[in-house]
């Protein structure tokens, strides 16, 4: 180890200490030569909670004696921002609607806010350098206002001189800068609720150089790098990200009274007023529930963060986390009962058996001489289980429409595929096993293998989508319930069949009725039946599935009757729009599964 790496390691528990003596974490890594890409000489990753060094690079920005702010700076991404992948994820998400349409600055927008409130806190109140850490990397390119205007927030926040850190050669945003101070100060403890405020104060500042401008490596302090493939578990959930940025400008926390009603201080600043992301009041997708924040938005925040995810995984886990509150109640803990015991007859008790097990009445009722082994008896005892009535859950055969007509859920919130995954993950919870299906057009098909109870491979069926024509996979229900299996027994478990879709469903049905005919007159319908519908697949396979049919129709009012009178066995329901579809969906996993997984751990 040369003497620059044993400088660095002797000065790291100060660096821990900055942040309080109870803080913990093993020691940095000290890279010897040269990390290829590694955009700074220091970078801290969330997911190995690990702080990297580069010392070529150290040694070539002439930073040697700053050992203790840059390891205390690189221990505050721990500690304080952002402290976790979920928080970094969110503070992603957040970033990414501020800067509107700037996607590739995400990263970079989201590391220079929690270096402002990590900097900001050590020079303060750990008594750590970090001024002199900054001046000794340089100043910005006279050009660079974003880095200007993050320099003169330095400045103002620390109450050093102008030109200590900015370029004076170039133009400096005040009035944005001492928004920026202030933004700092007020969600100094909330890395993740300034976080959007920030990035809409980059925005307008760089105005038309938003598309053009890039980071000047030499100010880059460090950069988060993560790895790994996992979506953070609460970060799809969380209702918070989807709602509208407002700039500093316009937060009352910020400018208290100087944020008024007209928008006067934003027109002031050149903001217009106006709030970022969506509108929160056109009644839209992310109007007051934050389901503005859909499966798209939370793969770009991941991928931020350099997380090599694609779109299917985070699209599950978003709507896993969505369908949660909807799930049917975990089944109650049964209680052991106690086994019946039924006294026999005396046998003989043996040298080696437990002295405990000896009937010692019996044994001296028959012999006053006790000779263990040969005198020695004991009573049998059996022990029998109470007999109980077995109960099993439905299991679940489901079809989700995925043809044009229905957003692609990786994509947009789709509600077709939440009502999905409220009953498949609901039917699971209980203990039942499910087969999901998601069809479009001939051939278009994706689901499981089979039943399973991998929920994880449920998911990745509910959320494919092909957006193609509407066929409904007859050939998959015929080998699913009527291929030759023994007829359905007490005891053996029975199948639900349901069926999400609209007017296409129709299409199931295919073999009996022309699909055509649902769109002409009433009065010609009956001349396109191709059959009786009581000999239909569809009817056949659900009265052998055992456990009813339902289908759940969005917007097929005009046709309902028509299905209903070919759709044989199955209870047809209408729903009125998204949300109408996602309560049917809890409400119908309550009767199907909720009593049954009761009686199951109770049985």
């Amino acid at each position: 180890m040369n003497a620059l790496a044993e400088q660095w390691l002797e000065v790291w528990p100060r660096a821990l200490a900055a942040w309080g003596r109870p803080t913990r974490m093993h020691r940095p890594t000290l890279h010897e030569e040269p990390v290829p890409d590694a955009g700074s000489f220091a970078w801290f990753s969330c997911t190995d909670v690990e702080v990297h060094i580069d010392l070529a690079q150290v040694r070539a920005r002439r930073i040697e004696g700053h050992a203790l702010a840059a390891l205390a700076h690189e221990v505050g991404h721990h500690v304080l921002a952002p402290g976790d992948l979920l928080t970094a994820a969110r503070t992603a998400a957040r970033v990414r609607t501020g800067l509107v349409d700037a996607d590739r600055l995400v990263g970079t927008v989201a590391n220079l806010w929690a270096d402002l409130l990590i900097n900001d806190r050590l020079q303060r109140a750990a008594d750590v350098p970090v001024l002199e850490l900054y001046a000794a990397l340089g100043r910005p390119r006279p050009d660079d206002r974003l880095f200007q205007l993050v320099a003169r927030t330095y400045e103002l926040l620390w109450e050093t001189s102008r030109g200590t850190l900015t370029n004076p050669d170039g133009a400096v945003p005040e009035d944005a800068a001492h928004l920026c101070a202030r933004l700092v100060r007020v969600y100094a403890r909330d890395p993740v609720a300034g976080a959007g405020g920030f990035a809409a104060l980059v925005r307008t500042t760089l105005a038309e150089e938003l598309e053009s401008w890039e980071p000047d490596r030499r100010l880059a302090t460090c950069r988060h790098r993560e790895g790994g493939d996992q979506v953070p578990a609460g970060l799809a959930g969380d209702p918070s990200l989807g709602e509208p940025v407002v700039h500093p400008a316009l937060d009352p926390a910020v400018v208290g009274d100087a944020a008024t009603s007209d928008g006067a201080a934003g027109d002031a600043d050149g903001t217009g007023g106006e709030a970022f992301g969506p509108d929160p009041g056109g009644g839209g997708a992310g109007s007051g529930h934050g389901q503005g924040f859909a499966p798209a938005d939370a793969l770009a925040a991941v991928r931020a963060l350099g997380l090599t995810v694609d779109s299917a995984q985070v699209a599950a886990a978003w709507y896993r986390e969505h369908a949660t509150p909807h799930l049917v109640p975990f089944p109650p803990v049964p209680v052991p009962q106690p086994r019946e015991e039924l006294l026999g007859g005396l046998e003989a008790w043996e040298l080696g058996d437990d002295l405990a097990d000896v009937d010692w009445t019996a044994t001296v009722s028959a012999s006053p001489v006790v000779v263990p082994g040969l005198t020695t008896v004991r009573r049998d005892v059996h022990r029998e289980d109470p007999s109980r009535p077995e109960s099993r859950p439905v299991d679940l055969d489901l079809y989700l429409d995925s043809s044009g007509s229905m957003p692609d859920p990786k994509v947009a919130r789709a509600p077709i595929a939440l009502a999905g995954a409220v009953l498949a993950l609901s039917a699971l919870r209980a203990g039942a096993r499910v087969q999901a299906t998601t069809w479009s057009g001939r051939g278009q098909v994706a689901g499981t293998d089979g039943f399973t109870r991998d929920a994880d491979a449920v998911l990745a069926a509910v959320v494919a989508h092909f957006g193609g024509g509407t066929s409904f996979p007859l050939p998959l229900l015929e080998r699913t319930h009527l291929t030759p299996r023994p007829a359905l027994r007490t005891g053996e478990r029975a199948t639900h069949v349901a069926v999400i879709s609209d007017a296409g469903v129709i299409s199931m049905f295919e073999d009996v009725v022309d699909p055509f005919s649902l769109y002409r007159r009433a009065e010609d319908a009956d001349k396109d039946r191709r059959g009786d519908p009581s000999t239909g697949i569809a009817a056949r396979a659900v009265d052998a599935a055992g456990g009813g049919g339902t289908l759940v129709l969005r917007g097929a009012a005009a046709y309902a009757d028509r299905i209903a009178a070919v759709a044989l066995g199955y209870d047809v329901h209408l729903v009125d729009g998204d949300e109408d579809l996602v309560r049917f969906a809890r409400a119908f996993a309550r009767r199907l599964w909720a009593r049954s997984a009761g009686e199951a751990a109770r049985g």
